[in-house]
């Protein structure tokens, strides 16, 4: 069911992690029992560092991870188009019935949602 790549966000990931950030944002799913809080360092409207921390399902901390793989060192004005797709793509998961992908999409957001 898993591909390799999924089976490495997971198992692996290296954005899981404590850092200095400027914004940050949490969504929680509580039907599926899923939280992400996504840590942003924003200089000059570039991500120049970015971590998670979540609990979840695997698919919730492969797709975590796989959005800060995404964005990390890219332009607030390109990071704000990454959608699902973009997500599942990087995961190599294309299984549309679990939408718990989109949590870390959605803190991301709202965390954008806070840079001036």
């Amino acid at each position: 069911m898993y591909s390799d790549k999924f089976k490495q966000l997971f198992m692996y990931p290296r954005y899981c992690r404590d850092i200095d950030y400027t914004h940050t944002a949490e969504v929680v799913y509580p039907e599926h029992g899923d939280k992400v809080r996504i840590f942003l360092r924003i200089e000059n409207y570039v991500v120049k560092d970015v971590a998670f921390k979540a609990v979840g399902c695997p698919r919730v901390i492969a797709a975590s991870e796989a959005v800060c793989r995404l964005i990390d060192g890219k332009h607030i004005d390109d990071v704000k188009y990454l959608n699902e797709e973009h997500v599942r793509d990087e995961m190599d998961f294309h299984d549309k019935k679990f939408t718990c992908i989109n949590a870390p999409i959605d803190a991301l957001k709202k965390a954008l949602a806070k840079v001036q």
